[in-house]
């Protein structure tokens, strides 16, 4: 039978909280406030990524320096350094940019939302940037570089590695997105569990599919056939499946004490 959302823990145990009480606005004043709320996250990025610019060739500087010692960059095509450089800019703009994008998202979304999920939603939206560029940041120094060693290194005795600067970019970018994702999985654990789908106990009983599971996914996402960059990316994703399992655990052991609390007449009386 299929569920329905209002089915799930999210929208259990309503209290006064969760009533809202604020006034209903009108659909032509929410499309000007989420077109306000576009211009001006349209306009910091554009200031951002004129900042990024200014800054691309050392942040290119930074990616090649992982690159192994000996490796020739090459701009094949006309303008291929400018556009690297633009490209770079950008993502430079966007993650400078992305806290206030992130205010700017959660302030139109969040006034429609409960209570309950207003608690969901706020930690999701704090968590994710960190954990992303905290994975980026992994993968700069411990990812990229052994996967760039093993696929440059291997053949060096008989050629001479060169490579276009916009495939070694793009690339490197590639990898650090992949383990920018991989650590969002506690984010996406935590929203799970807070609409009832998953639990402690669930992902515990379930640890050995979870193994399988990152380990099947250390495959795919790894561009090496090595087996030494596949358990890099296998054992990042098993490790962030067991933080999540001891803050799920917390987090439950946290609710029970405060309901036990809540029903506590003596507490209440203090």
């Amino acid at each position: 039978m299929p569920i329905s959302t209002k089915q799930l823990d999210l929208y259990k145990n309503k209290d006064s909280d969760d009533s809202d009480d604020s006034p209903l606005m009108p659909l032509s004043k929410h499309l000007d406030e989420l077109r306000i709320k576009i211009i001006v996250s349209l306009i910091v990025l554009t200031i951002t990524t004129t900042i990024g610019f200014t800054y691309s060739k050392e942040v290119i500087r930074l990616l090649t320096s992982i690159a192994p010692q000996g490796t020739t960059f090459l701009q094949i095509k006309p303008g291929e350094f400018f556009f690297t450089s633009f490209r770079i800019a950008l993502y430079i703009g966007l993650l400078i940019s992305s806290p206030l994008i992130i205010w700017q998202l959660s302030s139109f979304i969040l006034p429609g939302l409960n209570h309950k999920e207003r608690k969901m939603i706020t930690p999701i939206l704090i968590s994710s940037p960190l954990l992303f560029c905290l994975g980026i940041l992994f993968s700069y120094f411990f990812v990229a570089p052994s996967m760039l060693s093993f696929l440059f290194g291997f053949g060096k005795d008989v050629i001479l590695t060169s490579i276009s600067i916009e495939s070694f970019i793009s690339f490197t970018l590639m990898i650090m997105a992949i383990c920018g994702c991989a650590f969002l999985l506690p984010v996406l654990i935590f929203a799970l569990a807070n609409i009832g789908i998953v639990n402690s106990q669930i992902l515990i009983k379930n640890w050995r599919y979870a193994i399988l599971t990152s380990v099947v996914s250390g495959a795919l996402l790894t561009p090496t056939p090595d087996p030494f960059n596949m358990s890099i990316v296998s054992g990042i994703l098993i490790v962030l499946y067991g933080v999540s399992i001891i803050g799920l655990k917390l987090s439950e052991q946290s609710r029970k004490y405060a309901n036990i609390n809540a029903n506590d007449p003596s507490y209440k009386s203090k």
